[in-house]
């Protein structure tokens, strides 16, 4: 089975009042696919959790506004620049968003653990 994504350019997180981080929303498609919460510094990449959603947009607003452990785990990471990685899935005739974002997710975990990432993920980490 082929399943395809898109990647875009880190999108960067800043510091805001309300809540720890945030970012521009409306660079985030409101579409399937995965992403990845880090931090990029220099030419290296450190994956802190790693997501799926059906509305990507709304996914990862979500996470800003109730996902505190998350958010402090990005503050208290080392130096460099806080980022989310958008992966945009392009669905082949036949495929099934919610199936296919899934196994992305699960090969993504799986890659970023096998680096030696500590990822904070709960769900899927003993795949």
């Amino acid at each position: 089975m082929d399943l395809s994504v898109q990647w875009s350019v880190p999108i960067p997180l800043y510091k805001d009042e309300e809540v720890i981080y945030w970012c521009d929303l409306d660079k985030i498609p409101a579409k399937a696919g995965v992403y990845v919460f880090g931090r990029a510094y220099g030419q290296s990449f450190e994956a802190i959790y790693v997501g799926k959603g059906l509305k990507l947009n709304k996914r990862i607003e979500q996470h800003f506004i109730n996902n505190v452990y998350l958010m402090k785990r990005l503050e208290n990471a080392q130096k460099g620049t806080r980022v989310v990685l958008i992966g945009e899935f392009k669905a082949a005739p036949g495929q099934q968003a919610g199936t296919c974002i899934g196994i992305i997710e699960r090969a993504l975990i799986r890659h970023f653990m096998s680096e030696g990432h500590d990822l904070v993920n709960v769900q899927g980490t003993a795949c």
